[in-house]
Order: C-alpha cells, then sequence, then structure tokens
C-alpha cells in the first residue's frame, strides 16, 4: 500500500511538474496500443492511439516529444509533435510527396480532429485525397504526406504537422527499399533539404512515367472522367537533359541580421519549414549561371551588392540569354526559338529550358493546325494569353490571321516587336483581358493591307483554333463562358499546372467538346513540375 501510495504521489508530482512546464505527454499504457495525453494548456484528458507493428507494417512511437520546442499553434491530433511512424509509402501525390496511409479507431467523440483554423494546404487546395473514402466506419484511414519518399519503401518518418484529415513529416531513414523503383543518389548534396527539387532521389525514366500517371489520375479525380471515356495519358516527353537546363534562377535572401546586418542565407525554401536553405551551386541551373551566381553571392555576402535596400531582404535574378548571363530584370535580352529570334524582358515571363521549349512548341502547332474530322483546314489562330508572341508568332507561317491576347501591355509591345524582328506580318497583338478578346471592338489589321481589318468575332468558327496558356491558376470562369458562346473549332490548351487544366477540362467538355489527346512535358526534370498539352475538339 505505502508503494502504492508513493506511486501515484510521483505520478502526481509528475503531472504539476508537466504543468508547470507547460507540457504535454503521452503515457504508453501495458497494451501499448492506447495512451493517455494529458493536455495541460486545456487541463482535459484525451486518448491517443499508438499503433503497433501490424500486418501493412505500420508501427509508431513517440520520440522524446517533451524534450522538443512544441510550436505553438501545433495541434496534438492524433500524433504527438515529432512522434515517429514506421509507415509503407503507398503512391506520390502530383505535388511530389509520398502519401501513407494507417488506420485510426474512429469511436470515440473526444479523438475527432480540431475545427480547422483557417490555414488551407496546397494539397487540399488541389486535390482532396487526405481521408480514403472507403474507410469503413469502425475506422478513419489517415493519411501521412512525406517527402522523397518512392512508392513501396517502407520508412520511418517524423510528423511535424497535424492537419483536419492529414499529417505532414520528415523523412528519418528507409527500412526497406522498394521493389518497384529504384532509388537513386541525388546529384544535389542539399536534396535532402532543398524545396526546389522533389525527385532527384528517383531516376527520370521513373519520373516521368509517375508525371503520366499523375495526369490521368486528376483527370479523374478533379475533372471526374471515367479512365475509360477519354484517352489515356500520353508517354511524357522529355529530352536528355536532366540538369544544367534551367535558363533562369531566382534565389531568395532574407532580411540580414538586425545586431550583425550579416544575411543568413541565399538560396531557397527549405522543404518542410518556411525557411531559407543555402544553395552555392543549383544542379538544374545551367553551368554559366552557377559560375555567374557564385560572384554575386560573394558581392551580396560582402555588402558589395543589395538589389534592394540594406534592411530588407530580396529576390536576386539570373537569366541566361544571348547576351550571358543577365541580372537586371528590366535589361532586354534575346533568344532563339527553332527559326524564330525574341526579345524580352529578363524579369518578364518566358520558359526557362531551351532544349524543351522548341519541342513543346512543335507539339503545339502540330495539335493546332490538324485537320477537323470534317477534312476543313484550320486558317485563323486565337492565342490567348500569349506572351511575348511564343506561340502565334511560331504558327503565323501555317495561318491566314494570328491574334494574341495578353493583359500585360509590356508583353504586348514585346511580343509586337517580335513580329517586325522577325518579319511577320500577319500577327496582330492586343493588350487587355482574355476574358474581353472576343467580345473585343478593335479590328486586327495586318501589315501592309488597306483593309479595316477584321474583328476577332468575325473569325471563322470551324476553322478556327484557340490556344490556352493561362498562369497556374488556369482560366478564369468569365473568360471560359465567353469561349464556350465563342465556340471555335479546336481548343488547344497548354498548361502548368494540370489540377487546374483537369478543372477546367470538365467544363470545356460539357459544353461541346471532345478531349482528343492529353500530352505532358517533363519541363523540369527533378521537380514535381509539369507541362501539360490537352486537345479538345468541337462535337458536330
Amino acid at each position: 500500500m505505502k508503494e502504492m501510495k508513493s506511486l501515484i504521489g510521483l505520478l502526481i508530482m509528475s503531472i504539476l511538474l508537466m504543468r508547470a512546464r507547460g507540457f504535454s505527454s503521452c503515457f504508453n499504457a501495458a497494451s501499448k496500443r492506447t495512451a493517455m495525453v494529458l493536455n495541460i494548456h486545456g487541463h482535459s484528458s484525451k486518448f491517443c492511439f499508438s499503433l503497433t507493428a501490424t500486418s501493412s507494417s505500420l508501427s509508431s512511437q513517440v520520440n522524446d516529444a517533451s524534450t522538443k520546442a512544441v510550436p505553438k499553434r501545433f495541434r496534438p491530433f492524433p500524433f504527438e509533435y515529432h512522434q515517429t511512424l514506421t509507415l509503407l509509402v503507398e503512391s506520390v501525390t502530383n505535388l511530389g510527396v509520398g502519401v501513407c496511409r494507417i488506420d485510426l479507431p474512429n469511436k470515440a467523440e473526444d479523438m475527432k480532429p480540431q475545427e480547422h483554423s483557417g490555414e488551407t494546404s496546397k494539397i487540399e487546395t488541389v486535390q482532396n485525397y487526405a481521408v480514403d473514402d472507403d474507410s469503413s466506419p469502425e475506422s478513419l484511414k489517415w493519411v501521412i504526406f512525406v517527402p522523397g519518399t518512392i512508392p513501396g519503401e517502407t520508412v520511418v518518418a517524423r510528423v511535424f504537422r497535424n492537419h483536419n484529415s492529414y499529417s505532414d513529416a520528415d523523412l528519418v531513414r528507409i527500412v526497406s527499399p522498394s521493389k518497384l523503383h529504384e532509388r537513386v543518389e541525388p546529384v544535389c548534396p542539399l536534396a535532402g533539404e532543398c524545396g526546389g527539387c522533389q525527385y532527384q532521389h528517383v531516376s527520370v525514366h521513373d519520373q516521368r512515367i509517375w508525371k503520366s500517371q499523375q495526369v490521368q489520375e486528376l483527370l479523374h479525380k478533379i475533372a471526374k472522367f471515367e479512365k475509360e471515356s477519354f484517352p489515356s495519358v500520353l508517354p511524357t516527353v522529355g529530352t536528355e537533359h536532366e540538369y544544367g537546363y534551367r535558363s533562369k534562377l531566382t534565389p531568395h535572401y532574407d532580411r540580414p541580421d538586425k545586431k550583425t546586418g550579416e544575411i543568413m542565407a541565399i538560396g531557397f525554401q527549405r522543404k518542410s519549414v518556411r525557411k531559407l536553405i543555402d544553395v552555392p551551386q543549383c544542379a538544374i541551373a545551367t553551368p554559366t549561371i552557377n559560375e555567374r551566381l557564385k560572384e554575386v553571392r560573394e558581392e551580396v555576402y560582402s555588402g558589395e551588392y543589395r538589389p534592394n535596400k540594406k534592411n530588407k531582404g530580396a529576390t536576386l535574378l539570373f537569366r541566361e540569354a544571348n547576351e550571358g548571363v543577365i541580372t537586371d530584370p528590366n535589361q532586354y535580352v534575346t533568344t532563339k526559338v527553332g527559326e524564330l529570334n525574341f526579345r524580352f524582358l529578363a524579369g518578364n515571363f518566358f520558359q526557362n529550358n531551351p532544349y524543351m521549349l522548341p519541342v513543346m512548341v512543335e507539339y503545339v502547332l502540330k495539335a493546332a493546325l490538324k485537320h477537323s474530322r470534317g477534312g476543313k483546314k484550320m486558317t485563323h489562330l486565337i492565342d490567348c494569353y500569349c506572351g511575348s508572341g511564343l506561340f502565334c508568332l511560331s504558327a503565323a507561317k501555317s495561318f491566314a490571321i494570328c491574334a494574341g491576347i495578353e493583359i500585360n501591355e509590356k508583353a504586348i509591345e514585346e511580343a509586337t516587336a517580335n513580329a517586325e524582328l522577325n518579319s511577320i506580318k500577319n500577327c496582330a497583338f492586343v493588350a487587355a483581358k482574355a476574358e474581353a478578346i472576343f467580345e473585343s471592338q478593335e479590328r486586327i489589321k495586318l501589315k501592309d493591307e488597306e483593309e479595316e481589318g477584321i474583328l476577332v468575332s468575325e473569325f471563322p468558327r470551324k476553322s478556327t483554333v484557340v490556344i490556352l496558356d493561362p498562369p497556374r491558376k488556369g482560366c478564369s470562369e468569365e473568360f471560359l463562358d465567353q469561349l464556350y458562346k465563342y465556340q471555335p473549332q479546336r481548343i488547344v490548351y497548354m498548361s502548368c499546372d494540370p489540377a487546374t487544366q483537369a478543372r477546367d477540362a470538365s467544363g470545356i467538355v460539357s459544353n461541346g467538346y471532345e478531349l482528343t489527346s492529353t500530352q505532358p512535358f517533363d519541363l523540369f526534370p527533378q521537380t514535381r513540375h509539369i507541362e501539360c498539352l490537352c486537345v479538345f475538339e468541337k462535337v458536330e
């Protein structure tokens, strides 16, 4: 009895001590299946579940959470901060992170997640795969996202954030390799920490297979297309330039230290925290950019060069072009794509893989020029979100008339100048929102012609192609509504985000079009990014 009283007294003292320190602690029960969580801040008890090894090779343990500084906004359901779990990686999301699932008992009322705090994850926004819809009432399929993993691997991961229906964790170590895919040694020593690349641990062959599969899955999950009802996504197209291809780099540095005035890091955001990692060299950037990066870093660290005020952070620019590596965003540069020359501001948008870009342009032109099912030749082209005129000017020699539209007036000036630079006379460019192009009263006037010009609304619909190349957020509803009313024969849609493209594809198909082809491109090897071309034909 004395021993029991002593034990109880020791337990009470421990609880009081933890309350004074503001910690939460989890005591494993003798069964190692359940544990009591003492929520000191809320002065209440909750149950968490410590999963032992199962047939699915899933297990967990508390990783001395009481010794870690728990973030103030950390929610303790269903795992403690820095709790380690042994997990089987099932798949990889289109955001480049591994997906692991485990069963959590779902009976107790107090096991329910806390109300959403207002924060929104990119994964929640793009795809809601966090909860398995097939889970039984007796259990909840809980998803844990782990970057740097490969489907089929068993890994140890450390939880650092719990959301409403999933958790984020860092990779600690590989327990057993995948039998499905080969893990390769990353070229960059920072690949495990830097957020710039997601796939350096995977062969490019497998990366491209994943990217096609991810596009297929997005069309099924987001566009709600039945997999049998649309053509299979084609194999991802890439080049042999797997590293050293990126012709534009924008590393950052934060506000200098208030006391010392020193800059702590020049680089990119880390994988799991919003802090910069210092990046002396970037493996996917061109060799000449890396040479210039080394020089500029020394200038910035010494204080000799700061593109912003000394007490603020900044984004550096490195743009490789015909003029060399340019660091001034307001300087004009030139580059060649296929047979055409393009001039644009170094800081403006222009695709930055010079090896892959001509390949993508050829695919767009081939899709745009194909005769209709009725054998009709395409004669008119509208290039929405045209930028500096890349697609419009590249297609000009094969169309009677081309019209480009862009909200950025500077880009329209560049596109017009690029038409003159390449002696192209059947292209006209208009600075306006893409939503207004189909109702525009501005006549398209061609060079060296005396006629008053033609309205876009007067283009012959059955031989008109519309090219879309919107920003990552996709097309606006206002634009799509006008596109549906306009009813061109063909829509050629290039996207840097297949998720928003799939969303838009759903509306396009439901408004009288058929998806005839889906072609992904590996514009940025070693990263999760996918460029994707969808072609839609009007249903007669």
